[in-house]
């Protein structure tokens, strides 16, 4: 007979008014039963990856995983050995070489002398790496890829870059090129269209990677990488231009003039076509002076140079030579007119010739005759110490150089440029204030005689320079100077003056037996009377200033009244070096 706990039985059961105890919610219940369901599916799921896995390792033991390739060759499933043979196949069966293809092509380079050399060992042991290397969830990537797709690689190869590198850049350089616009051009009358062509711009670096990409994959072509550049001035635009040439070459042009006629011809017209792009067209036009060439027998007959008005100086006595009216082509509206028509095939032109005055014209010269003595003035060349035949023939030469001289309103005159150049005597001369022999001697009288009578007349003096030292024939302050300079030029010292009135003046200069050198300068009365005088501001034995004044009266009304300048003077020493002071030079009168 077993015991019995009654307190704890297995079951109750249940009669009316009694409840059916509940199971308890953290008891495990259905919550336990899921999770036994989920663990036990995982379980069965890394059981059948395992088996799957196992089954891959021992189907492809000692062989390429299936969907490897290298090169494009298919080696999954062959042992390293059969994999060796089958990429051997394949690099000994690839071109020889490359040939670049694309603009500037043509190039080929041989594999050879790249040192090209298939590495087909390290390329089988790469393949067969594959899903054998890593971790386990790399190899496991790696199988799956190759299970589902394909793992591809190319055959490793060894070459020398830099050969292919040379020969891929010559052929880069080979294909570059300018593109070329369109042009028109007429030879003979007849009009050409030259037509445009695209160019190229290649792309160096790009097309080297095409040639390294050909090695590595045993291809037998790589492309020439660049782009196109079209050109500014397409063919439809030069052809456009082209119809506007033809309508003006379409026949011979006629100009008249005059009573007169003169034909072009239409190789004529068509040598003085011009063809400019501009904004993607080609303007026709006209060349100048190409016209103007073609013309030359229309300018030889239309074209008379007017003559000037002039003068005839006889000593003192002045005459009017007369002048003549020119005639001239009017370019500007002749060439306007042709290129206006030409292209719209007119043929017939007008030339149009207008009347040319001269600058000077006689009503003008006679009105700007020189006919009263401005200013005048003299110094007696008998004070000089050197008074030999020889300064005397210089003082006549000069003069005569300078004697005559008409200058227009506005003219500078220079001394220099009067009376260089001539052959003079060989006489006393002033040089760093000592008295020596030299060409031209007496120069420096003459142009003291002009510079007073150019300052009486009321001209502008632009440029003049005083004496090293006092001289007895000219009033210190009033003295000026030239010389030549050295065999260039330089250093060169002039006396210049502007003619400042409205009308022509005219130069004397002469030497008279009575012992003066006379300047006299000629023109139109203009109510103008100047007055220049000097004084000295201090006289001793080493040196001397003195002072010039000038009082200046147009039409009575004094417009200057003042210093015109100073000048400092050294003591002068003769030929044998001896100074002479300064305030025992004999002084000269304003105006002798």
């Amino acid at each position: 007979m077993g015991l019995k706990n009654r307190g704890r039985r297995s079951s109750t059961k249940v009669g009316r008014g009694e409840a059916v105890p509940r199971r308890d919610r953290n008891s495990g219940g259905d919550g336990a039963r899921r999770f036994r369901s989920v663990g036990g599916a995982v379980t069965v799921l890394c059981a059948l990856v395992a088996a799957l896995v196992a089954l891959d390792y021992w189907s492809n033991a000692g062989a390429v995983y299936r969907g490897v390739e290298v090169g494009g060759v298919p080696l999954g499933g062959k042992t390293p050995q059969e994999a060796h043979g089958a990429l051997e196949e394949r690099a000994s069966g690839a071109p020889g070489e490359i040939r670049l293809t694309g603009p500037g092509g043509g190039l080929v380079l041989d594999k050879e002398d790249m040192d090209f050399r298939p590495d087909v060992a390290a390329s089988v042991k790469e393949a067969y790496a594959v899903g054998r290397k890593g971790n386990i969830t790399e190899r496991l990537g790696e199988r799956l890829r190759a299970a589902f797709g394909t793992v591809g690689s190319p055959l490793k190869v060894e070459y020398a870059p830099e050969v292919v590198r040379t020969a891929a850049e010559e052929a880069a350089k080979r294909a570059s090129e300018l593109p070329r616009d369109a042009s028109v051009a007429v030879a003979r009358g007849e009009v050409r269209v030259e037509e445009a062509r695209e160019g190229f711009r290649t792309d160096v670096p790009r097309t080297v990677e095409n040639v390294e990409e050909a090695v590595e994959n045993l291809g037998g072509e790589a492309a020439v990488a660049g782009e196109e550049l079209g050109p500014r001035v397409t063919t439809r635009a030069a052809e456009r231009a082209a119809q506007e040439a033809h309508a003006a070459v379409s026949g011979p042009v006629v100009l008249a003039a005059e009573g007169r006629e003169w034909t072009l011809t239409p190789a004529e017209v068509g040598g003085t076509l011009t063809f400019a792009p501009s904004g993607g067209e080609i303007q026709a036009g006209l060349d100048e002076e190409r016209l103007r060439a073609a013309l030359g027998d229309v300018f030889s007959a239309l074209t008379v140079e007017p003559v000037e008005s002039g003068y005839k100086v006889n000593g003192g006595d002045v005459t009017v030579t007369p002048g003549r009216e020119g005639k001239q082509i009017d370019e500007d509206e002749l060439f306007a007119a042709v290129e206006a028509g030409i292209f719209e095939g007119r043929r017939e032109y007008q030339v149009p010739v207008a009347t040319v005055e001269p600058n000077l014209t006689t009503s003008e010269a006679g009105r700007m005759k020189p006919t009263e003595r401005l200013g005048s003035y003299r110094t007696d060349y008998t004070l000089s110490s050197d008074k030999s035949a020889e300064r005397l023939e210089n003082l006549q030469m000069s003069s005569a150089a300078v004697d005559g001289t008409l200058l227009a309103p506005g003219e500078t005159f220079s001394m220099n440029g009067k009376v260089s150049g001539l052959d003079y005597n060989e006489s006393k001369v002033i040089v760093n204030g000592r008295e020596t022999l030299a060409d031209g001697g007496g120069l420096c009288q003459v142009t003291s005689t002009l510079y007073n009578a150019v300052n009486e007349a009321g001209l502008d003096v632009t440029e003049r320079s005083p004496h090293y030292a006092q001289l007895p024939y000219i009033r210190p302050g009033l003295d000026a100077t030239v010389w030549f300079g050295d065999e260039n030029g330089r250093g060169a010292l002039d006396m210049k003056f502007e003619n400042t009135t409205d009308a022509y003046v005219l130069v004397r200069q002469y030497v008279a037996d009575d012992g003066y050198v006379y300047a006299e300068i000629w023109g139109q009365p203009n109510g103008t009377e100047v007055r220049t005088w000097s004084e000295p501001a201090y006289r001793n034995a080493d040196s001397a200033e003195w002072v010039t004044y000038q009082t200046y009266r147009k039409d009575g009304e004094v417009l200057y009244d003042g210093v015109l300048h100073r000048d400092t003077y050294g003591a002068l020493k003769d030929e044998h070096g001896k100074p002479i002071p300064a305030d025992s030079v004999p002084i000269a009168p304003v105006n002798p």
